[in-house]
């Protein structure tokens, strides 16, 4: 689960809990799961942080890493999201 929770967090460049940004941030998460759930790599990769792009450099790179290393992001069972 603390997995999960990382690799969401270095995808979508959370900040900090704001109340405010919550249905934002719930949005980008759950566009980059329905991303993943169509192998569609290049969407997904859009809504990582600039250091996961400079990192992986291409969407191919980052879907091997999320595929391989994350099967829990690429196929979640279910989300839920927490306060």
């Amino acid at each position: 689960m603390r997995q999960l929770l990382f690799i969401l967090a270095c995808c979508v460049g959370l900040v900090g809990p704001a109340q405010a940004q919550s249905d934002e941030i719930k949005a980008v998460i759950g566009n980059q799961i329905e991303a993943f759930l169509a192998d569609d790599f290049a969407t997904a990769f859009t809504f990582a942080s600039p250091m996961i792009r400079e990192i992986f450099r291409t969407p191919e790179n980052f879907g091997s890493m999320v595929r391989n290393g994350y099967p829990m992001v690429w196929r979640p069972a279910e989300i839920r999201y927490l306060g």
